[in-house]
């Protein structure tokens, strides 16, 4: 009897043995499991205890700090997702640098401003950058601890960069600098555009004003001037103020084209017929210059679209130009020939031609190869520029050849109408 008696309280034994360990042991282990996932950052699998006392009472607050672990993790990936995404789509360069100089972030459009194949992280601006420049605004910004701006040239290519460099106090640590960078290159060479073009304006209309002055000072002072002087001083007159009707008429026909808002109104046309009504036009002036012009132009010449209005412009600035820089008993050449979808007019001459350094720039405004002989002989030289924008207009192309001393080629290219297509 009290063999069984024993083996009763053995079991019993056994059975709270059993369960106490079922209850605590298990409950140790999710514990474990619990406590290990929070510290390596892993989201837990859910609430493991489902019973109270004092592991529940224990592990309870655990759980409800391990959902607002997951939560926050969340919100920093979605803060970084959004922070990448931003960075992305800007077109400014972004960089974050660090109190040692060093690049801490970049965005994708500063690897493309400055063309650099690796990731910069990590190395130093000046390294990165290779222009003390940018160096020396971030220096500014850490030492002040204010905003601070800079335009930068870069020497190696002459490229302009805006720097905005903005100090953070709290950056891995430690202060440090967030940067925008832009790429004002384009705005810069505008700028330069205007000041030249503001220069060779008042250049242009100084002269005849001062012609102007001077010469109305002189009848003022001398009322009983011979008929004769102010005549020649009359005709002085009207010849500059032709010349600068000209050239307000030049720029005013060059803002509208420049701006896009000249309007060009193309028909379908034939070419020889145009080339040849012109040459009728000139032939005084030839003539009277002791010049032979050639027209050479088949009437079975594709038909082009075209403003006959603005393509007669075209022409008559480039015979007035081969006129005026072509010598007495000299030739000129009209050739009009199909070439590959389109139809090629040459307008040649046996003039003095043009130096190869001067060649890439005569289409722009104001420019003279031969500056003194273009002013005597009243050129505005914004010809050229409204043939290449009047062409343009067109969907067409225009280039010069030159020999110097040999002559000079202007080659058009005009798109043929759509039915010769």
């Amino acid at each position: 009897m009290g063999a069984i008696l024993g083996w009763c309280v053995a079991g019993v034994l056994a059975l709270c043995t059993w369960w106490i360990w079922r209850r605590f042991a298990v409950d140790w282990r999710h514990l474990e499991q619990l406590l290990d996932e929070l510290a390596n950052g892993r989201k837990p699998g859910g609430f493991v205890f489902r019973h109270g006392g004092r592991f529940g009472r224990l592990t309870y607050p655990l759980e409800k700090i391990a959902q607002e672990q997951d939560k926050l993790h969340r919100e920093i990936h979605d803060e970084a997702f959004n922070l990448r995404t931003i960075l992305a789509s800007m077109e400014e360069g972004v960089m974050v640098v660090d109190t040692h100089h060093n690049l801490r972030l970049v965005n994708p459009s500063f690897l493309s401003l400055f063309d650099l194949k690796c990731d910069p992280v990590g190395q130093s601006v000046l390294r990165t950058l290779r222009e003390t420049a940018f160096e020396e605004i971030i220096t500014a910004a850490l030492r002040t601890g204010q905003p601070q701006r800079g335009d930068v040239e870069r020497t190696s290519d002459k490229r302009h960069f805006a720097v905005h460099a903005v100090p953070v106090k709290e950056f891995s640590g430690g202060p440090g600098i967030v940067a925008i960078i832009r790429d004002i290159t384009r705005l810069r060479q505008l700028e330069e555009v205007r000041r030249e073009f503001v220069a060779n304006v008042s250049h242009e209309l100084r002269t005849p004003l001062s012609i102007f002055h001077g010469y109305l000072e002189n009848l003022l002072d001398a009322p009983s001037m011979p008929r004769k002087d102010q005549t020649e001083i009359f005709e002085i007159l009207r010849k500059h103020s032709r010349r600068l009707n000209a050239l307000l008429e030049d720029l005013l026909t060059l803002a509208r084209l420049e701006s896009r808002q000249e309007k060009i109104a193309c028909v379908s046309m034939k070419l020889p017929a145009l080339l040849r009504s012109i040459g009728g036009d000139w032939s005084q002036k030839l003539a009277n210059k002791k010049l032979a012009l050639q027209i050479e132009a088949h009437d079975d010449l594709p038909r082009i679209s075209a403003d006959p209005q603005r393509l007669e412009q075209v022409l008559h600035n480039l015979l007035e130009n081969a006129v005026k820089y072509t010598e007495p008993g000299g030739n000129i050449f009209l050739r009009a020939a199909a070439q590959n979808g389109h139809v090629e007019v040459r307008v040649e001459d046996s003039g003095q031609g043009i130096p190869p350094a001067d060649l890439p720039h005569i289409f722009e405004r104001f420019y003279r190869a031969d500056k003194a002989r273009s002013r005597e002989q009243g050129g505005t030289g914004l010809g050229l520029s409204i043939v290449k924008h009047i062409i343009q207009l067109h969907g067409g192309t225009v280039a010069a050849e030159s020999k110097y001393g040999k002559g000079t080629t202007i080659i058009l290219h005009l798109p043929l109408d759509k039915g010769e297509e």
